[in-house]
């Protein structure tokens, strides 16, 4: 016995599957970014440290809002 499947719904799929592997790549370049904000929140000088310290934050928040759409 075969069951059809509506051509609409593996299109979903498909797309689907793209949106999600799109955003673990996403997810992956927000994570790399962030690690490199701290490591150099780290090494700046203290002048420059609020600003690396917005950018964490931001980050922070990208990759909050990233991983709960996944």
């Amino acid at each position: 016995m075969a069951v059809i499947i509506p051509f609409q719904d593996v299109l979903r799929h498909r797309r689907r599957q793209q949106e999600r592997a799109c955003a673990q790549r996403c997810i992956e370049i927000i994570e790399s970014t962030l690690d490199m904000a701290l490591a150099t929140f780290e090494c700046a000088p203290p002048a420059e440290r609020p600003f690396y310290a917005r950018r964490i934050r931001q980050l922070s928040a990208l990759l909050a809002y990233a991983v709960q759409t996944l």
